[in-house]
């Protein structure tokens, strides 16, 4: 059976999807990169469904998608670094995940038992709504099978073909992605803050306000990891 698409402009639909979120749904959603597969993060059940379906390696922590840009604080710790705030202030809303120490509240299973979290707030409308409407932040990993997609960006087209008979519904988002790679991953639970994965917000650009950032980034550009 194929997988429910709904729309992103049915407030309707949205509303019923952020409710079945609530209750252990897995539901694929756009962000401002790739779409995503999505869940509560702690609903244990949820979340290793999200694993077994894709085939993803247990030892890989899922990100946290939340809300506004000031929602990080509930569930991560501020780190030491005078250019954090400037950066998320400067980048917030948008596809940048900052690694984090993680708060105790956050299950062992969304971060595969490390002390530290990955956060992002997207600009992504809809998104952002299923977060409200659900009053969680969504545990998220990108919606494809573990080890494709090499390269781009993860449509709805790739996640209905590779998810769609294992989650509750699809949201289909209101246009394409104005980016063109995944989201840029910046670890502060490091010192000097690196890189792990850069994006369309370039290390040049992260270093107007964290010029210690150490170099090159552990993934080269294009490269998919499955942290959405």
């Amino acid at each position: 059976m194929s997988v429910r698409i709904v729309a992103a402009a049915d407030q309707e639909a949205i509303l019923e999807v952020a409710e079945r979120l609530r209750h252990g749904a897995v539901v694929v959603a756009p962000t401002d990169t790739n779409y995503g597969v999505f869940c509560n993060p702690f609903h244990r059940g949820a979340a290793e469904r999200m694993y077994a379906m894709k085939g993803r390696d247990g030892g890989k922590p899922l990100s946290l998608f939340v809300p506004t840009p000031v929602d990080w604080q509930r569930w991560a710790k501020a780190p030491q670094h005078p250019g954090f705030q400037s950066l998320l202030d400067d980048v917030w809303p948008g596809p940048l995940n900052v690694i984090l120490a993680r708060r105790r509240v956050v299950p062992d299973w969304v971060t595969s038992d490390k002390d530290t979290v990955a956060v992002v707030h997207n600009r992504c409308q809809v998104l952002n709504l299923l977060s409200i409407y659900s009053g969680l932040p969504l545990a998220a990993t990108s919606a494809n099978l573990s080890g494709t997609i090499d390269s781009g960006l993860v449509d709805l087209t790739i996640a209905v073909q590779h998810l769609g008979e294992f989650v509750d519904v699809a949201v289909e988002g209101e246009g394409p992605s104005e980016f063109t790679i995944s989201s840029t991953i910046v670890d502060f639970t490091t010192a000097p803050p690196g890189i792990v994965r850069q994006g369309d917000v370039t290390a040049e650009y992260i270093r107007r306000h964290l010029p210690d950032l150490a170099g090159a980034p552990a993934v080269r550009p294009g490269v998919r990891d499955d942290r959405g």
